[in-house]
């Protein structure tokens, strides 16, 4: 049998209960058992102090379970983190994006856009002013979209009656 090393908590805690090293094996492994029984109850009670757990039964008949793990799985994220995630957004009135990828593709592709629409500016201004000051609005027009579009995917309407339509055709 392995003996611990010195300065541990293990090596302390044998020290303490009168242990030593040509004690017998029987009793050095049960308050090695003791010991560890003791560590794991103190480390259980300061982790769950940390972070408190709640538990959430969700009901197969009214078809909560089945709505839950559907979106879950919609979102790419097991149940638990969905729920948690869809709290904290909830509660912040925020939404729970499915797809990020997705979003971030339209904010790239929107971005390109108005690179492009940049470089156009850039080459032409010297020569068109009334084409500068089309390009111009089309560049803001870009910008207000790009913020519009992800201020429409990321955060939820206020009132109840408001519906995503009435927000989008906004942006649009």
């Amino acid at each position: 049998m392995r003996r611990p090393k010195e300065n541990t908590r293990l090596y302390n805690f044998l020290a303490s209960v009168g242990l030593q090293d040509d004690s017998p094996v029987e009793q050095i492994i049960a308050a090695k058992k003791q010991y560890r029984k003791t560590y794991l109850l103190e480390h259980k009670q300061k982790h769950r102090k940390a972070n408190p757990e709640f538990l959430v039964q969700l009901s197969k008949e009214n078809g909560e379970y089945e709505t839950i793990t559907e979106s879950a799985k919609k979102h790419s994220m097991p149940v638990s983190v969905f729920l948690k995630k869809s709290t904290i957004a909830y509660i912040n009135q925020f939404y729970v994006v499915p797809n990020r990828v997705q979003l971030a593709k339209m904010e790239q592709l929107l971005s390109q856009c108005l690179n492009e629409i940049q470089t156009i500016v850039k080459s032409k201004e010297r020569f068109f002013w009334e084409r500068e000051q089309k390009f111009e609005a089309i560049e803001m027009r870009i910008i207000k979209l790009e913020s519009e579009i992800k201020e429409v995917i990321c955060n939820p309407p206020l009132k109840q009656n408001d519906s995503q339509t009435q927000v989008s055709q906004k942006v649009l």
